[in-house]
């Protein structure tokens, strides 16, 4: 993941599974929750709702501007309490996935963060992205060790 001082994150992975089953991993409440998050209410069409309670702590809440099922999915992004000056959509993510190698190139842009926002988010994301892509291969990321973060 890159970070530059124009509170913009970039990410190219590969993930061994085919671009249908990453996009679900995206869209779908289920899915996610088992990657990143305790809660989601999600509705992928242009102005549903994006939302996230990653971890009984902070809610990540957005609209989704654009879902093409197996291609890409862009939202507005932000916190419900407002952390590192972000509010409610007030960033934009945008993923593209291809196929390739029998797999998916996942292409990830995070843009409009505040400077102090993009540490810790390329950490976030970076975290979450390993989780991702461990679940949509089929395997089971485990326990998230940012639950415990909060609880301690």
């Amino acid at each position: 993941m890159t970070d530059n001082p124009s509170g913009v994150i970039r990410r190219e992975m590969f993930i061994a599974a085919d671009p249908a089953t990453v996009f679900a991993f995206l869209t779908q409440p289920d899915k996610m929750t088992r990657w990143m998050g305790v809660r989601t209410d999600l509705d992928p069409r242009d102005g549903g709702v994006y939302l996230v309670d990653v971890n009984n702590q902070n809610v990540a809440r957005g609209i989704f501007e654009e879902a093409i099922p197996n291609e890409r999915v862009v939202f507005s992004f932000g916190w419900e309490d407002g952390a590192f000056g972000m509010t409610p959509g007030s960033s934009r993510i945008q993923i593209d996935l291809e196929a390739k190698d029998g797999g998916t190139q996942l292409s990830f842009v995070h843009s409009g963060l505040p400077e102090v926002a993009v540490a810790p988010h390329t950490e976030g994301w970076t975290h979450y992205h390993g989780r991702l892509a461990i679940a949509a291969e089929g395997g089971d990321p485990g326990p998230d060790p940012k639950l415990k973060e909060v609880a301690a």
